[in-house]
């Protein structure tokens, strides 16, 4: 038995030996032949040994090789399969610099006592050249990887793939880099002198077929994000492409990627500095002879966790503490914080949404050693801040993270301005109304916001990117495409401007590393400079500004409570990269339930005159009105749309369907209701109604009586909205009775606003909720009924949603509890106003505009766009109908309608006198845009001549200014001059050899000399009245009337005449010997400026009894005024008083 048992115990012992050779010692094997193999990898570690951030001089909880040699070490225990590989961005940062001498870097040695399977290199290790980075690799025991790039004889640089093999599987390591070196190091090509980096995605597919049959699983170990840059394909795309990965590690973006399955490859990625270890765990086995994959998962392991290894610490302590001594050496004094909040708000850093002193000492500081006009900076860290008392080396390692080095070249304000719109104007997300804080582009890495010194500028975020730079100035005078500037810049910005043709390389006047060498870094220049001044007292500029958000809400102050007291966070990137990527936005809030109001909005148009359409001079058009209408309403849904009137006339896109075609749109956009406005009766009122009627939304009017004392139109509608009554009443501008044909109002009568308001607030009081009046009223100091009168005298309106004045309210008029809300003309702004409840009572309310600026950054709405298109079909139809005939051509080319008299001035001129019947008529050549061929025409060649939408306004003028806006006419001849005048009712002469704006030399109004003292009617056009072509002398100037459009009233003349024969008659002459204008003599009797009075008719008033005030005879007042019936005027209609 016992030579049996020691016959036994010997075979065992030879079967032991045997499986011993055949089964390496500590590997793990799954149940049934199954072989289990985990991969760890680190990525963009940055310079971290120690859990030490030495820019601050104080230890962090989840940084470094030290923190990460934890887990490594546990997860080798566990599986001794384990494959360790580093993805690089490994020896910069964190004053790895320092140690660039070293034989072997210890961030190099840290990875060889980790014991590293593999390094990807990453394009910092770049930043110092090819003498520190051949050095890290000849000192590395890991292979160094990096497929994509090539020698100068075609050779690679570093190895582009291992093949480890574990328990008979191979596994193929790839590594690639991110091919924007020569992008990155433009300034310092010695960083890559002799080296190409070709395109990953091109490379990968090369090394895959060099692979082929030699690996049973591939990983990719690639220093590049998910998504690309700069046109190259990031990860996610290569992997699309090339599905023979098992797992890809990506770097370079930051990002924490725990696992993600794109086309059947596992892709990870572990943060940085070594916050995270991406884990991956694959178990194989063998099927028909290969080794496959059945079961993976992965993780990102958190290294807060694990404490700092201490075998590595005691390893590296020196270089520890060589790092903490040289960081806190003190290079000077500061006087004061640069910053004394970091934070506008929790989550929200100062320095990127205000100019700080921080900013402006780096660019102080560019500007000092390049002597560049302008100079470009950014914050790296958003904690950046010096404080008062020493200043030391960390705290410039703290203000400037990287070893960037200093550039200046020259640029001309063109390519300045593209540098600025890129790196300067595109970091914010577009200002959307609701938004209380600013914030920024998900996308956009803070590093890439240069805020800029030297010049002085606004970013307006309401504009799209890419049109954000305005108001940009250097030494007090705008920036022209052609000026030349010196630019400051790092090196980094530099070689991305070279790359993308902003700058030419040819221009660098300025390299501080071919000046300095590696003492020129900016972060030595920083120290250099501190150490030469000694005390540095922060200043800040405020060269810059955000403009474009209105950040004044009503609920700020609230929001930004809740964010002080952690009830509410600023969100960041998905990648942790970037801040603040979310505005807080009180739609939002309400919605979500942060807020406890009950919300509605009211958006609102006044005055647009038809201008359905993007216009140069106009507005955004009402294809983007119906867009923000679609957007705030899902950001809202209790919101109502409201028009004040003056929306169916002026331009001919309106009159020629007589209105129906602006209500039809509109109407598409889910307009709520209206008011009329004066300009509304141009049709008549018989059209106003049919209009009304065609319209689902109600035109309101409670001051508008017929002769029965019965309305006109609807008085007020209630809208019930998520359990809130809004009442809507209207109110009409009683100046309708004069401001329009005296027939479109025949018989009707408009009742003093403040009586109808409280009758209406009577009203609805008890049924409502909210009050809301919108108004054709305005709030013209000269009119004598206006909105602002209406909420002074009348309690309980809410809001008051007014038009007529073309006033631009940004954030509305407070009167008393009233607010009232107007958004200009033309549609130029949308307005919005809040109303915020509790319990059913208004507690808040805030206005403010969405302006064509704004605009721009949002679409059309595509059923509108069409809408419009198919009325503007329409209207050809309409356009091709012959009004009349012609026996001459039609003088309208702009060289002469610019210089001179032509026969069409005179024709457009008679016309204005016709239909007004006042003393003269003038309107300017620019509006006229075309001739008019002899014989027939038609309704769409006088549009063509006048395409501008104008409507024919009646100004009382001083003779004094009727010269001077006649010699405002003539003072560019003979150059050609948009606002030279064209007259009828007048004849003038000129001298262009006199200096301009004294002229003229004779000027006959009626067969009469010029009297300067005299008042008289002047009939222009809308624009020149409002101060347009710099005719200033109008625009104060008292109204007297207004009239239906300028080419509706030319296609009437020309109806009437049947055929015009339309001649220059010498009404302008340009007379080199003209006699001298005299100034007409005193008269007692010829009213004088001083003795011309202004008188606004009230209820009740007849013109006899307003003579009698005056001493005068009630003849003398029709005479004077141009009065048609003496037994008709109106209240609120303005008399002159000679």
């Amino acid at each position: 038995m016992k030579g049996i048992f020691r016959k036994a115990s010997a075979w065992l012992l030879v079967l032991a030996m045997v499986l011993s050779m055949v089964i390496p010692g500590g590997m793990v094997y799954a149940d049934g032949g199954q072989v289990k193999i985990t991969i760890l990898a680190t990525s963009d570690i940055h310079g971290r040994i120690y859990p030490w951030d030495y820019a601050i001089d104080s230890a962090t909880d989840n940084t470094g090789f030290a923190k990460v040699y934890s887990v490594v070490k546990e997860v080798r225990k566990e599986n001794p399969n384990t494959i360790l590989i580093d993805n690089g961005d490994t020896i910069q940062d964190n004053m790895a610099s320092l140690f660039n001498g070293e034989e072997i870097h210890p961030m190099v040695q840290a990875m060889n006592m980790m014991g590293y399977d593999a390094w990807t290199l990453g394009n910092h290790e770049f930043n110092f050249g090819l003498d520190v980075l051949g050095r890290a690799i000849k000192g590395s025991k890991a292979p160094v990887l990096a497929a994509n790039i090539y020698k100068a004889d075609g050779t690679r640089f570093v190895k582009p793939y291992i093949i480890k093999e574990v328990q008979g599987v191979k596994i193929a390591i790839v590594g690639m880099i991110s091919p924007h070196i020569p992008r990155w190091e433009a300034s310092t090509p010695k960083n890559f002198e002799g080296l190409t980096f070709t395109e990953p995605a091109e490379e990968t597919k090369k090394v895959l077929a060099e692979l082929k049959g030699k690996a049973d699983i591939i990983i990719g170990s690639y220093h590049i994000g998910e998504e690309g840059e700069y046109g190259s394909q990031g990860v996610g795309d290569i992997v699309k492409e090339n599905p023979e990965f098992a797992a890809m590690i990506a770097g370079h973006a930051h990002s924490d990627i725990p696992g993600k399955d794109i086309n059947g490859v596992l892709i990870v990625e572990p943060k940085a500095y070594g916050n995270k270890v991406s884990r991956i765990d694959f178990t194989l086995e063998q099927k028909d002879g290969k080794w496959v994959i059945v079961d993976q998962n992965s993780q990102n392991i958190d290294t807060k966790g694990y404490p700092s290894d201490r075998e590595m610490e005691e390893a590296f302590k020196t270089y520890h503490d060589r790092a903490r001594e040289e960081v806190n050496t003190v290079i000077g004094k500061v006087t004061a914080n640069f910053l004394d909040n970091v934070n506008v708000l929790p989550g929200i850093p100062t320095a990127q949404v205000q100019d700080t002193a921080l900013i402006d000492f780096i660019n102080e500081v560019q500007m000092h050693y390049t002597g560049a006009d302008v100079s470009a900076a950014a914050l790296f860290d958003a904690k950046s801040n010096v404080l008062a008392g020493d200043f030391k080396k960390k705290d410039v390692a703290n203000i400037y993270k990287y070893e960037n080095t200093l550039m200046a070249v020259k640029v001309t304000g063109k390519e300045l301005k593209a540098f600025m719109e890129e790196y300067g104007g595109k970091y914010f997300n577009t200002y959307q109304p609701g938004d209380v804080t600013i914030s920024f582009d998900p996308n956009i890495r803070g590093y890439n916001f240069d805020m800029f010194a030297g010049v002085d500028y606004e970013i307006d975020i309401s504009k799209p990117a890419g049109q954000r730079i305005t108001n940009l100035k250097f030494k007090g005078k705008p920036v022209t495409d052609d000026m030349e500037l010196t630019l400051a810049v790092n090196n980094y910005r530099y070689g991305g401007l070279l790359k993308a043709g902003i700058i030419r390389g040819e221009n660098k006047v300025y390299d501080s590393y071919e000046k300095y060498g590696d003492a020129g870094r900016i972060r030595d220049l920083i120290v250099k400079y501190v150490q030469e001044k000694g005390t540095i007292t922060p200043k800040t500029d405020h060269n810059w500004k955000i403009v474009g958000a209105d950040l004044n809400h009503v609920l700020k102050d609230e929001v930004y409570d809740l964010v002080k007291k952690g009830h509410m966070v600023i969100p960041t990137s998905a990648d942790g990269r970037t801040p603040n990527v979310k505005a807080l936005n009180v739609y939002d809030l309400i919605r979500a339930g942060k807020l406890p109001y009950k919300n509605i909005t009211i958006l609102h148009t006044n005055d647009t005159h038809s201008r359905i359409e993007w216009g140069k001079n106009d507005g955004m058009g009402f294809d983007k009105i119906a867009t923000m209408v679609r957007n705030m309403k899902a950001k809202n849904p209790n919101t109502l749309v409201i028009d004040a009137g003056d929306a169916f006339h002026g331009q001919t896109i309106a009159t020629l369907g007589k209105g129906e075609s602006v209500a039809k749109v509109m109407d598409k956009i889910g307009y709520d209701a209206m008011a009329p406005g004066n300009h509304d009766f141009n049709y008549g009122q018989e059209r106003l109604l049919a209009l009304d009627q065609m319209t689902k939304f109600p035109i309101l009017a409670a001051n508008i009586k017929k002769a029965d004392g019965t309305n006109l139109l609807t008085p007020y509608v209630i809208k019930e909205m998520d359990g809130i009554k809004v009442g809507i009443f209207g109110l009409a501008t009683p100046e309708t009775a004069y401001k329009t044909h005296p027939n479109n109002v025949k018989g009707l009568v408009f009742e003093d606003p403040v009586k109808a308001a409280g009758e209406m607030v009577k009203e609805l009081q008890s049924k409502t909720d909210v009050i809301v009046a919108v108004t054709h009223l305005g709030l013209d100091e000269s009119s004598m009924d206006t909105s602002k009168k209406v909420a002074e005298n009348v309690d309980g309106i809410d809001i008051i949603i007014d038009g007529h004045s073309h006033t631009v309210l940004k954030n509305g008029l407070a009167v008393g509890k009233t607010l009232i809300a107007q958004a200009g003309e033309y549609d130029k702004n949308l307005g919005i106003v809040d109303l915020y409840l509790k319990d059913g009572k208004v507690v808040h309310k805030y206005a403010t505009l969405f302006g064509k600026a704004a605009a721009e950054g949002i679409g059309a709405d595509g059923d509108i766009k069409a809408l419009i298109a198919a009325i503007k079909g329409e209207n050809e139809k309409i356009t091709s109908v012959v009004v009349g005939k012609s026996s001459v051509t039609l003088d309208g080319e702009r060289g002469h309608v610019r210089t001179g008299e032509t026969n069409l001035g005179n024709l457009i001129t008679d016309a204005m006198l016709e239909v007004t019947k006042a003393d003269v008529a003038l309107t300017n050549g620019g509006g006229i845009r075309a001739s008019i061929n002899e014989g027939e025409i038609t309704k769409g060649e006088v549009i063509t001549v006048l395409p501008f939408g104008n409507y024919v306004v009646v100004k009382a003028l001083k003779g004094s200014d009727l010269l001077a806006a006649l010699e405002h006419g003539v003072s560019a001849y003979p150059n050609e001059a948009g606002h030279f005048a064209h007259v009828a009712g007048l004849t003038y002469k000129f001298n262009p050899n006199k200096p301009a704006g004294q002229r003229i030399t004779e000027v006959m109004v009626g067969g009469e000399k010029l009297d300067i003292n005299k008042t008289y009617k002047v009939a222009t056009n809308d624009f020149l009245a409002a101060g347009g072509d710099k005719y200033d002398m109008f625009k104060t100037a008292p109204t007297l009337g207004e009239y239906p459009g300028l080419d509706e009233i030319t296609i009437q003349y020309i109806a009437a005449k049947g055929t015009v024969d339309a001649k220059v008659q010498g009404r302008i002459v340009a007379a080199e010997q003209a006699p001298v204008l005299e100034k007409a003599p005193m008269q007692e009797k010829v009213p004088t400026a001083e003795k011309v009075k202004e008188y606004t008719v009230k209820a009740g008033d007849v013109l006899w009894k307003i003579a009698k005030q005056f001493g005068l005879s009630y003849e003398k007042l029709v005479e004077f005024n141009n009065i048609k019936n003496p037994h008709r005027i109106f209240p609120g209609q303005k008399l002159l008083i000679p």
